[in-house]
């Protein structure tokens, strides 16, 4: 059995912290973009702006072109379904 990987990622305008399940990593341009679903069940896409030491920093991808390549990248997939 696969085990599934998790991030926690904070949110730095309220703080609050978002487990995260990563279901996919995908690289564009350089650019490492993960493919994350909430406890509620509800994706996202975030895309990693730093790595220090032990520490990789994601941003989720606010820019609409950006997140449609990323999306677009991860629709390719049969492995999962998902809409924009």
């Amino acid at each position: 059995m696969e085990e599934i990987q998790r991030i926690t990622f904070v949110d730095k305008e309220t703080n609050e912290e978002i487990l995260f399940e990563i279901v996919d990593e995908v690289v564009l341009g350089g650019i490492k973009y993960l493919l994350v679903v909430d406890e509620d069940d509800i994706s996202t896409i975030l895309k990693q702006i730093n790595e220090a030491d032990d520490e990789i920093e994601y941003a989720l991808v606010e820019d609409e072109e950006e997140f449609k390549k990323a999306a677009t990248e991860f629709m390719a997939s049969d492995e999962y379904d998902i809409e924009i």
